[in-house]
């Protein structure tokens, strides 16, 4: 399980990455004093589970994945699970249908929202006995909801057989700090009678 920021966050927000002391689930926090989406949320949290199957149960369980925030949350990941609502054309089975329903009743009971857009592939297998999927999943809850731009599978292949996503969010306060003064430049003369003056 792996996270990658874009180093331009670093300059404008501070993150922490969030451990469960397991390897198939993480968190990371981005907090900015002057919030991120609106004034009043100044933490933005994003959820990467990577969930193993096991039989009839998945390794990472909805209260995992769907607990119940107030300030923006994204939730992604491979679940593993196969759903209509993401792939309306696959025919599930009773199994199917009894595993997913549990994930996304629970996102629905947290005002969860499913960005993917149904029926568009996110696995692409490498062997011909194996069908296309939708197995990687993106949420958002209701607080970051109004800020989901686009959601977008077109990145190019990296040697894995489930594609990258590109998840697009508007960010209205998400800018860089003001520049500092640059001394070098400044003008002295013009600046020391108003020093004097305080």
């Amino acid at each position: 399980m792996a996270t990658y920021v874009h180093e331009r966050l670093l300059t404008v927000i501070s993150i922490l990455p969030l451990f469960f002391e397991r390897g198939d689930l993480m968190a990371v926090n981005f907090h900015s004093p002057e919030g991120l989406f609106d004034t009043s949320h100044n933490l933005f949290r994003l959820y990467n589970a990577y969930s193993i199957p096991n039989g009839h149960i998945r390794s990472v369980s909805p209260v995992d994945l769907f607990p119940l925030h107030d300030f923006p949350t994204l939730v992604l990941g491979d679940f593993y699970i196969h759903h209509s609502a993401s792939d309306p054309t696959r025919v599930l089975s009773d199994q199917d249908q009894f595993l997913s329903s549990s994930y996304f009743d629970k996102a629905s009971a947290h005002l969860v929202s499913l960005l993917n857009t149904p029926g568009i592939y996110t696995r692409f297998p490498f062997t011909t006995n194996h069908r296309l999927a939708v197995l990687d999943l993106s949420f958002a809850n209701s607080a970051l909801l109004p800020y989901f731009s686009s959601w977008n599978p077109s990145l190019p292949p990296k040697g894995s057989d489930h594609t990258a996503l590109t998840i697009i969010l508007s960010t209205p306060l998400l800018k860089p700090p003001p520049r500092g003064l640059n001394w070098k430049y400044t003008d002295w003369d013009h600046i020391s009678p108003l020093l004097t003056d305080l």
